[in-house]
C-alpha cells in the first residue's frame, strides 16, 4: 500500500504516511478511511507525512484534491500538519489549493514540531 494510517493514542493524532507514488484514488481512499475511522476525535488532528512521497499527480489533479480536502465535511474542523523534507514539499500545490479554500493546515520539516503544534504546545513553523 502507498499509504499507512495509524492513531498515535498518546497524542490523539492520526498519522497518514505516504510512501512512493500515490494515486489520486488512493489519496481519496485515505481521506475516507480517516474520516470514517476517526471522526469521533474532536478536534480531529491529522499529521500527514510526505517526506517519502514521490509526486506524480498532474497539477489539475493536485488542485482538485486540495479542493476536495477543503470541502470534505469530515475534515471541516480538522487541524492538519504536513511534514516534508526541509527544502522540498511535494504536496505544495495540494496544500496551497486546500488552504486557499479554508482548510486549516501548517507545514513542518520536523515531526516533533508538527506533533507539538497539533497538541497545542507550540506555534506553526515553516
Amino acid at each position: 500500500m502507498s499509504y499507512v494510517i495509524h492513531l498515535d493514542e498518546s497524542l490523539n493524532i492520526v498519522n497518514v504516511t505516504y510512501t512512493g507514488t500515490v494515486s489520486l484514488h488512493n489519496r481519496m481512499q485515505a481521506v475516507e478511511r480517516v474520516c470514517r475511522n476517526y471522526s469521533h476525535l474532536q478536534p480531529l488532528k491529522i499529521l500527514v507525512d510526505v517526506r517519502e512521497l514521490i509526486m506524480d499527480l498532474s497539477i489539475e489533479e493536485q488542485q482538485a484534491f486540495g479542493k476536495h480536502l477543503a470541502s470534505h465535511p469530515g475534515l471541516s474542523n480538522a487541524r492538519v500538519a504536513v511534514v516534508h523534507k526541509p527544502d522540498f514539499n511535494p504536496n505544495v500545490v495540494i496544500d496551497d489549493s486546500a488552504y486557499k479554500d479554508g482548510y486549516m493546515l501548517a507545514h513542518f520539516s520536523s515531526l516533533a514540531d508538527a506533533e507539538s503544534w497539533l497538541s497545542g504546545t507550540t506555534k506553526k513553523r515553516d
